[in-house]
C-alpha cells in the first residue's frame, strides 16, 4: 500500500469495500458489483453490501420528486407567460 502512496493504516480490505461502495453509489447492479468483486454469485454480494443499495422507498421518492419538480417548473413558466414546454406557445396571463 505504501508504494501506491496511500496513508498508513489503509488495508486492501478497505480498498475493496470502497470500490464496491463506489460502484453501488454509481448505480451499478448487484450482478455487476458481484462480477467486479469476484464473488461466486449475487447472493454473496447482497449479504455483504445490501445496506448500501438505496431502498425501493428511496428510489420511489426520488422519481416522484423529480417528476413533480418538472411539473412545478412547467406551471411556474406558464404563470409567467413563458412558452409552454409541450406546445411552444406563449401562455398569457
Amino acid at each position: 500500500m505504501r508504494t501506491a502512496g496511500l496513508p498508513a493504516g489503509i488495508t486492501f480490505h478497505q480498498l475493496r469495500h470502497t470500490y464496491a461502495s463506489l460502484l453501488i453509489d454509481g448505480g451499478e447492479s448487484v450482478t455487476v458489483v458481484a462480477d467486479r468483486m469476484g464473488h461466486k454469485n449475487a447472493t454473496q454480494t447482497l449479504h455483504t453490501y445490501s445496506h448500501l443499495w438505496p431502498s425501493s422507498d428511496d428510489k420511489t421518492r426520488h422519481v416522484l420528486d423529480k417528476a413533480f419538480a418538472t411539473v412545478d417548473g412547467l406551471h411556474a413558466e406558464s404563470a409567467q407567460g413563458s412558452p409552454s414546454a409541450s406546445t411552444g406557445v406563449k401562455v398569457s396571463s
